[in-house]
C-alpha cells in the first residue's frame, strides 16, 4: 500500500488506492499487525528496516495472536548490503517462529514458502 509520496520511494503497482497516514509509525504498524499472510521484504532502506523490526517484535511475543511468514526476498541484499537477515534469524533461533523466516532470490520459492506456512495461532 503505498502512503504517499516518501522521495525515492516508487509506489507499488499492485495497490489500488493511497493510503494517507501523517504519522508513519502508525501506518508501518497498521500494515504489519494486519498482514497475518506474511510479508515479503524486498531491498529497501530504513522504513523497511523499521517494519522487519515491528514484525519480528510481533511475531516473537506473538501479539496478533498469530505467528506470521518473514520472507526477505534478495540473498544478497539481506546478507551483505543490509545484513538484516542473520540477525533476525538469530533472534528467531529456539522459538516458534524460526520456521517462518526465509530467505530467497525466487519468486516460485516466495510462493511455495506461503502456502507451506500459513499463519500460525497461538
Amino acid at each position: 500500500m503505498p502512503t504517499w509520496l516518501y522521495g525515492d520511494e516508487l509506489p507499488t503497482p499492485l495497490a489500488h488506492g493511497i493510503a494517507k497516514y501523517f504519522s508513519n509509525s502508525l501506518r508501518e504498524e497498521s500494515l504489519v499487525t494486519i498482514a497475518l499472510g506474511g510479508i515479503i521484504f524486498t531491498p529497501g532502506s530504513v522504513g523497511t528496516i523499521q517494519e522487519i523490526f515491528q514484525d519480528v517484535a510481533q511475531n516473537h511475543d506473538a501479539t496478533p495472536g498469530m505467528i506470521s511468514p518473514m520472507i526477505f526476498f534478495g540473498s544478497d541484499f539481506w546478507t551483505k548490503e543490509r545484513p538484516v537477515y542473520p540477525l533476525v534469524k538469530d533472534l528467531a533461533n529456539g522459538r516458534t517462529f524460526d520456521a517462518f523466516v526465509t530467505i530467497t532470490d525466487s519468486t516460485d520459492e516466495v510462493i511455495s514458502f506461503l502456502k507451506s506456512h500459513p499463519p500460525l495461532p497461538v
